[in-house]
């Protein structure tokens, strides 16, 4: 009977406590800039359920909810890749600064996450009539690595008429090309 006890207490113990969106919201309020995936997994499991939740609290501050939409990146779920793909078609024709700071940060998170589908999400964001979201959208593209992504940055190369985005498709188109070169 002890050795049960014992060994049920040990797995409690063990057991990855699920994060608490206070615990999570602090760490993005932290001085720590940015946090890192390790400090976030440090608070538990459900991470990405509660930066979604943060993200999308419009009582929430710009920032911070910026910060967790940045922060999805580091937990690549089902949950996360949603709420990002739902951001970026929700505030794609965004004109007020602060959808368009949000709509940044999802189309880089979505990014890194990755995927075959996610050209085809970011791509329109090109055309969008900022400079810094085509930037972000040419950065998140880049981060694919993947030929669509490239083709897509191709097109638009052309046509950019800021020198920062051309400057940034440029850096990132190189960066497919190397990687696909490497793969030959």
């Amino acid at each position: 009977m002890q050795r049960v006890s014992f060994l049920i207490l040990l797995a409690l113990a063990s057991a990855s406590p699920a994060a608490t969106r206070a615990a999570v919201e602090g760490k993005l309020r932290s001085h720590e800039l940015p946090p890192s995936a390790a400090s976030f997994s440090a608070l538990g499991s459900g991470i990405d359920e509660r930066l979604v939740e943060i993200g999308g609290d419009g009582k929430v501050e710009l920032l911070i909810r910026a910060r967790a939409i940045a922060a999805l990146a580091y937990f690549p779920t089902s949950v996360g890749r949603k709420f990002l793909e739902e951001t970026i078609a929700g505030k794609r024709a965004a004109t007020e600064p602060g959808d368009r700071l949000l709509l940044r940060k999802a189309a880089v998170a979505l990014g890194w996450m990755g995927g075959l589908g996610v050209p085809e999400k970011l791509g329109p964001l090109l055309d969008h009539g900022d400079p810094d979201v085509r930037l972000d959208a040419a950065i998140g593209l880049g981060l694919t690595r993947l030929k669509s992504a490239a083709d897509l940055m191709r097109k638009r190369f052309d046509i950019e008429p800021s020198p920062r985005v051309r400057s940034q498709i440029a850096r990132q188109l190189r960066v497919i090309d190397e990687v696909a070169a490497a793969k030959r």
